[in-house]
């Protein structure tokens, strides 16, 4: 039939005056009709494609079948009839003819692998779309290992195209990128990288979309955004973006708070000072005054009981407190503020909770509260947080301590004021 075809159009051209029309020409009036049958099945199939698809949303509203329509994916599926259209004519017309019809041959089969590529890469885009709209979303994503299969089509893609073009096999082809796979490496460093790292972070869940992290190395402390192959971007506190590459979330210290989201608590681990020099025995009249103060007659009565059996057992001389046990004013005031924890309704009793002291160190005693609050969310945390510590620095003084605090100069001031007092008390005095 082609033949037939072809012999009317030398044919005709002859009437037209070319009493020695080419081949060639018949070939490409050929060619170019072709392609306009060609562009029409696909322009059809187009069509036809996308509106069965779109009585099929509204019959039944399929998410998946959006991100298919979205991605593109019925506009680059419609290639394929015009290509299957066009194959028998491309063999027919050009397969054993000269260069011309050798390059049209070839740039035939480049474009078959390119639309094949284009196809496989738009399904895992909308496949990836799709899996955001899943449950099992937020427990890991597969944004990276997505764009590492499309990377690795692109690349199939490139291989196949250049064994086509030159001429020469896929497995010759191979053998001489290995041989240049150290530039190669040198070049695709960070693609490279970002394959590794997306592939590890999707696999071992290290970093997920909505996780608060903090890389201080990059700068980045806020929310994920978004995870890509060759980087991740983090929304900061201030509304900043910083994009910190993928391998890095691997190589580098990352600290991740989800396990503080998940478990609906949230730790506070925050010190005061004790003035080493306002810690004191107790004598009656402070034990007294301490019995006034809630949660603590019980405690003080108890200890008391049990410090004196003890004294007595050992035969402890009373008369000078620093024999035996006493009660200090410091042990006290962390008694209370135990209790105080204990009773605070927005603290978490099913975790550790408690008053410590630590290693003293230039600056005093440090008196470390360590507690979980109820909830996770930073405004009521850090509501919860200021209310515990705005308690804390006002009880002090009611147990004679004093939280430590470096001169201002305001205590500069006070103190040269005074002195300058006293020293004109004196001379009123000589005078």
């Amino acid at each position: 039939m082609i033949k037939n075809i072809e012999q009317l159009l030398l044919k005709w051209l002859e009437t037209l005056g070319f009493v020695s029309a080419p081949v060639f020409l018949s070939h490409l009036i050929i060619l170019v009709c072709v392609l306009s049958l060609a562009y029409v099945i696909y322009y059809v199939s187009k069509r036809i494609m996308i509106a069965l698809v779109r009585k099929l949303i509204e019959k039944k509203r399929g998410i998946w079948r959006i991100n298919l329509l979205r991605k593109h994916f019925f506009h680059k599926l419609a290639f394929i009839p015009a290509l299957l259209f066009i194959n028998p004519f491309i063999k027919a017309l050009f397969l054993t003819q000269g260069d011309t019809s050798h390059f049209i041959l070839i740039a035939y089969n480049v474009l078959s692998v390119v639309v094949i590529s284009a196809i496989l890469i738009s399904f895992l885009s909308a496949l990836e779309h799709n899996y955001r709209s899943t449950k099992y979303a937020r427990r890991s994503s597969i944004k990276g290992i997505i764009q590492a299969l499309q990377t690795v089509i692109v690349i199939i893609a490139v291989i196949f195209s250049l064994s086509l073009i030159i001429g020469v096999k896929i497995s010759v082809l191979l053998t001489a990128l290995g041989a240049a796979s150290a530039v190669l490496m040198l070049v695709f460093k960070d693609p490279i990288l970002g394959l590794v790292g997306g592939i590890q972070l999707s696999i071992n869940r290290i970093v997920l979309p909505g996780d608060w992290i903090e890389v201080p190395s990059a700068g980045a402390d806020g929310t994920v955004i978004e995870i890509s192959q060759i980087s991740v971007k983090v929304k900061n506190w201030d509304n900043t973006i910083v994009t910190v590459p993928t391998y890095d979330l691997v190589a580098r210290p990352v600290k991740n708070w989800r396990g503080m989201s998940e478990s609906g608590v949230r730790r506070i681990k925050r010190s005061i000072y004790i003035d080493m020099n306002s810690v004191k025995f107790c004598d009656d009249e402070m034990l007294e005054r301490f019995r006034k103060i809630q949660y603590l007659p019980d405690y003080i009565d108890g200890k008391q009981d049990e410090i004196t059996r003890e004294n007595a057992e050992k035969n402890i001389c009373p008369e000078m407190e620093i024999n035996g046990r006493r009660q200090t004013n410091l042990g006290v005031f962390r008694a209370y503020l135990q209790r105080y924890l204990e009773h605070h309704q927005q603290l978490d009793n099913r975790f550790t909770l408690m008053a410590r002291q630590l290693d003293p160190t230039a600056n005093g005693i440090p008196l470390e509260i360590y507690v979980f609050t109820k909830t996770t969310e930073w405004l009521k945390y850090e509501a919860i947080q200021s209310d515990i510590f705005d308690h804390i620095i006002a009880a002090t003084p009611y147990f004679d301590l004093r939280i430590f605090q470096n001169p201002s100069g305001y205590d500069y001031k006070e103190t040269t004021r005074a002195l300058t007092k006293s020293v004109q008390e004196l001379k009123n005095r000589k005078s």
